[in-house]
């Protein structure tokens, strides 16, 4: 059983929020200054020995707003390990998707402010 990951939003910066745009950048505290402006920056505070992992029918949760991952692009694992990066995208998946991005449903941005717990909740399979 994998275990849930978790992690708390230290910074958003002023262009990381747009209702026109329905995703998320996220990186963790190693983003550069350029990146922090259009980026969610989160911290971890819990993790697993086992590295990042999430695939199709997991959850993510920001704080109590729940989200199903329909899709989880092929560069998400190892940059989420790296350098905490991923995209949440709110919106159906599209015929060529984001190697970088998590598609969520239901299509809807969370309400998200620093503090913000991000929980990545594996299926127990």
């Amino acid at each position: 059983m994998m275990a849930m990951l978790e992690a708390k939003v230290v910074e958003i910066g002023p262009e990381a929020l747009s209702p026109d745009d329905p995703l998320l950048i996220l990186f963790d505290e190693t983003a550069s200054q350029q990146l922090r402006r259009v980026s969610i920056v989160q911290r971890f505070i819990s993790s697993t020995d086992h590295g990042f992992h999430l695939q199709i029918g997991d959850q993510l949760r920001i704080d109590d707003q729940d989200y199903q991952v329909s899709h989880v692009g092929k560069l998400v694992e190892n940059n989420m390990n790296a350098i905490g990066h991923a995209t949440l995208f709110f919106e159906p998946v599209p015929k060529q998707p984001q190697h970088n991005g998590i598609y969520l449903t239901p299509y809807q941005l969370p309400k998200i402010k620093v503090g913000s717990l991000i929980s990545y909740l594996p299926q127990t399979h």
